[in-house]
């Protein structure tokens, strides 16, 4: 069974996030945020600097 924690985030900013989710197709916020995680994961973790730095938003 999958375990899951809470992370909390600016109420406007999740009001922002929910109102643009609207006929995306996602049923939830949640479910947008894992998206983003898992698709941002792999450059995070990455060991070319170049890709860890685009994936922070550097370059």
């Amino acid at each position: 069974m999958v375990k899951y924690i809470s992370i909390p985030i600016p109420k406007p900013l999740y009001e922002r996030l929910v109102s643009t989710l609207e006929g995306s197709g996602y049923r939830s916020a949640t479910e947008y945020i894992i998206f983003l995680i898992r698709r941002a994961l792999p450059d995070l973790e990455s060991e070319n600097v170049e890709r860890r730095l685009k994936a922070l938003g550097y370059t």
